[in-house]
């Protein structure tokens, strides 16, 4: 968490201010844009695009609200863009869809990074907000610019939806610890 200061620096200009935030948010945005965009390469792409994007526009910065906030909502539509025109291109050339990198570390079963992996992009950000960031609706509702009921509702289809699908594929645990699942 950034202090009011060094957040006030940022929006002023100040290089060392934006070094900080850097530092502060560039491992949580990392895993965040990799859960979205399901590439290591592509996913320190949109970090570092979301990192410019934020400097140039950090005039825009509503200062009293939250850095974290609008830090994820510029990741979530830059990461956005990456899978769209990745899509286009896939499309264009009718090429074969890219092997999409294992960043699911040692605590999500192979069938169930599978069954993650055919969510679409904004049910796969829900669920790494709400499970493993463990944000709550509030902070989501402004990162994915949608309405706190609609993303309660949003995440009970897709809990519902997913213990259907592991089931069908063997697996009994959805959400554990590191400790419950590691292999």
């Amino acid at each position: 968490m950034l202090e009011q200061e060094t957040i006030h620096a940022f929006v002023s200009g100040d290089e060392k201010a934006l070094e900080e935030v850097i530092n502060v948010y560039s491992r949580p945005l990392l895993r965040y844009c990799i859960s979205i965009v399901c590439d290591s390469e592509d996913a320190k792409d949109v970090l570092q695009e979301t990192f410019i994007k934020a400097y140039e526009k950090r005039r825009h910065f509503c200062l009293g609200t939250s850095m974290n906030s609008w830090l994820y909502r510029i990741a979530y539509t830059t990461a956005i863009d990456v899978v769209r025109k990745r899509k286009r291109r896939i499309k264009l050339f009718k090429a074969q869809s890219e092997k999409i990198n294992n960043t699911r570390g040692n605590y999500i079963s192979e069938p169930l990074y599978s069954i993650l992996l055919s969510l679409s992009v904004a049910d796969r950000a829900l669920l790494y907000g709400r499970v493993l960031d463990e944000r709550p609706y509030e902070e989501l509702s402004q990162i994915l610019n949608t309405s706190e009921a609609a993303l309660r509702k949003r995440f009970e289809r897709l809990r519902n939806r997913l213990a259907k699908k592991a089931e069908k594929k063997g697996e009994h645990r959805i959400f554990c610890t590191k400790e419950e699942c590691v292999e």
